[in-house]
């Protein structure tokens, strides 16, 4: 009887650590593509200091250079500060997504990539991930979808490109290959790929 009320705490403590640990691991860190806020938010705070956001954009550059993957622009990737914009020692999520946000630009502007309607099915054209993640969440709902998708077609028309094939246009449903409700940067791209093989041939 001794035994089993020391074992019976013992036993609520070890379940109620695994399941707080459980509740506070963060979000999944991508391989290509914006680091979703959650990501980077390991403590849950609702705010990213810097040994947060470093640790991260570490574990990444390990995780990449293991692959031996290339990581093109590394070392101009900006650092902290460029996001904190009001100096607090923290970015709440509006600071990352525009931060991300103008990196996507400075990188469009600068050279590089291949350019507009360059490379094997015109993939310059394709909107990346970001621009489909207006609140910068690292994650994309229907809502969002359809409303980044309506800027592009706007901006697209004002520029004079005829929209041809909107008829064809891929619903959320389609990309949204698990059906959570949700598309992740995964999905995305998986589904940009597909697009840009079915224009090669």
């Amino acid at each position: 009887m001794r035994m089993l009320r020391c074992s019976v705490p013992v036993g609520l403590f070890v379940v109620a650590t695994v399941l707080l640990s459980v509740g506070v691991q963060s979000a999944e860190i991508p391989e290509r593509g914006p680091i979703p806020f959650a990501a980077y938010d390991r403590d849950g705070n609702g705010r990213i200091d810097a040994a947060e956001f470093n640790a991260v954009r570490g574990e990444r550059m390990a995780t990449l250079a293991a692959q031996r993957r290339p990581m093109s622009g590394a070392a101009e990737a900006p650092g902290f500060t460029t996001f904190d914009t009001n100096g607090d020692g923290q970015l709440s999520p509006e600071e990352l997504a525009a931060g991300e946000r103008a990196q996507m630009e400075k990188r469009r502007g600068s050279g590089w990539g291949q350019g507009r309607g360059m490379g094997p099915g015109g993939a310059g054209n394709r909107p990346s991930y970001a621009d489909y993640d207006l609140n910068g969440d690292g994650k994309i709902v229907e809502k969002e979808f359809y409303q980044a998708r309506n800027q592009r077609i706007s901006e697209r028309v004002q520029q004079g490109y005829q929209m041809r094939n909107l008829g064809n246009a891929p619903s959320f449903a389609e990309i949204d290959t698990n059906g959570d409700g949700e598309l992740s940067a995964a999905e995305f791209n998986a589904h940009q790929f597909l697009r840009g093989r079915q224009n090669m041939q």
